[in-house]
């Protein structure tokens, strides 16, 4: 009986002695856009490109990705003269692919299929909701302290520096 009570007297000393310590470190934290914002797709007039993303050619356009914002749309039938048609502002867009005057593109979790027919009034045919499961867990070529992305809070646009308190992920 007394070596069991000095065993746990033992225990709780280390156990008082040793507890974790909060820790601050730099890291990545999620950027959200919430689920409500993910639907305002609209053509814009054209804008700067800041992160281009994927690069695709339909007939006498060319379609550049603006990373999780949209799609830039060119008209190349001059190719020594190129000229900005418009912007889709297509929220979370990653992807797109066009076939027989379609354009489909992912809006975050949902797919849109928009008509190519008039290129300078590209309309939304249909939204498939929920088409896509989320896939940015983690920031990508990121090997660090980061902050788990919670898909509750939104759908996950984009990773920034910050100082993180107890991170609980990393990779």
């Amino acid at each position: 009986m007394k070596r069991n009570t000095i065993t746990i007297l033992f225990l709780l000393l280390i156990a008082g002695c040793c507890s974790e310590e909060d820790i601050e470190v730099s890291g990545k934290q999620p950027v959200y856009i919430s689920y409500t914002h993910l639907l305002q797709y609209e053509q814009q007039p054209p804008q700067p490109v800041v992160n281009a993303g994927k690069v695709m050619v339909y007939s006498n356009y060319l379609f550049l990705g603006e990373v999780n914002k949209g799609i830039h749309i060119i008209d190349i039938s001059d190719t020594i003269n190129p000229q900005k048609i418009s912007f889709l502002k297509i929220p979370g867009n990653k992807d797109m692919v066009a076939q027989s005057a379609r354009l489909y593109a992912d809006n975050g979790p949902h797919l849109l299929i928009l008509d190519l027919s008039d290129i300078n009034h590209i309309t939304l045919i249909k939204r498939e909701e929920n088409w896509f499961q989320p896939s940015e867990y983690f920031p990508a070529e990121y090997n660090g302290y980061f902050v788990c992305a919670d898909y509750t809070k939104g759908w996950v646009t984009g990773w920034v520096n910050s100082t993180l308190q107890n991170p609980e992920c990393n990779r």
